[in-house]
């Protein structure tokens, strides 16, 4: 074989994995939702892989996917994620979970949802460029390291944060009643307790009476009423795992952990509740946002 023809075939096998032939994922999906369908086909799209879909249906699960003997299992959602958590003899990927595991085990890489305060802070002043007391509720057990770090992404921009415990979903209406009238914007958080049904229905309903406006991390509390979030892309963080596979297959060597965060979003904005409430956004805010109406 010709140098040439060896320089060829080595210079295929970094940048076209397929050359070599295509390895095997099992992607197991929490459920059959419309944000994980999209993760999946941005991991499809990136990974150079030949694909065996999952979806999370029983306890037998992680005997289904070892019986299909694939070279790596990506875990799109966190139930999915914490049913194969326990594989140790392959690379396991996940994407679409909250916040990265906790997790020393070095097979385990992946992409989170979580983004920082500082970015989420960037877009709320954006929309509302006059805020400077901001208000939030959150379950100390799942969210205050973020809260804390909110806390000194505000003191850096000269704002105040107005932040209270929950300890139960009861506590949240009381503790929005007690700030109501003194913030600018309500600041609702990823935290489960402060997102439940219930919770929620009032938050949105004391932002209408008192024209208290929320932000938020999500395009569907945008539809229910809030009037920004800050979106994560599920096509690019499946993108993002689909790039950290192909990695792992080609250096199959390493024993490092790859931990990536959402490097893309999009800001969405329900114009019609800002218009009731009387709140006005740029109209270049507006030029570079998604419209939720």
């Amino acid at each position: 074989m010709s140098k040439i023809i060896q320089i060829i075939i080595a210079v295929a096998l970094i940048f076209f994995p397929s050359f070599a032939g295509a390895y095997d994922v099992a992607v197991l999906k929490s459920a059959e939702i419309k944000p994980y369908n999209e993760a999946l086909e941005g991991f499809r799209k990136a990974c150079s892989c030949n694909i065996t879909e999952f979806v999370l249906h029983g306890d037998n699960i992680l005997k289904e996917i070892l019986d299909d003997n694939p070279d790596m299992v990506l875990a799109i959602g966190m139930d999915a994620f914490n049913h194969v958590k326990t594989i140790k003899d392959r690379p396991v990927i996940y994407t679409m979970v909250p916040t990265h595991p906790a997790s020393a085990v070095q097979n385990v890489s992946g992409v989170s949802i979580s983004l920082s305060p500082d970015r989420y802070l960037d877009a709320l002043l954006d929309v509302f460029p006059n805020a400077r007391r901001i208000g939030v509720v959150f379950d100390p057990n799942r969210s205050e390291a973020f809260v804390n770090d909110a806390v000194h992404a505000c003191r850096s921009r000269g704002l105040e944060i107005i932040a209270k415990k929950a300890m139960r979903p009861s506590d949240v209406p009381s503790l929005i009643d007690g700030m109501k009238d003194r913030i600018d914007v309500f600041w609702l958080l990823p935290d489960p307790m402060v997102v439940s049904p219930e919770s929620l229905q009032y938050i949105l309903l004391v932002s209408f009476q008192h024209k208290m406006p929320v932000f938020t991390f999500s395009k569907k509390y945008v539809d229910m009423g809030a009037i920004a979030a800050l979106n994560i892309v599920p096509y690019d963080l499946g993108m993002q795992a689909g790039e950290i596979a192909r990695k792992l297959f080609l250096d199959k060597g390493t024993k490092a952990q790859i931990r990536a965060f959402p490097r893309k979003t999009a800001l969405t904005i329900n114009s019609k509740i800002a218009r009731k409430m009387g709140i006005e956004i740029r109209d270049e805010v507006l030029k570079r946002s998604n419209d939720a109406n």
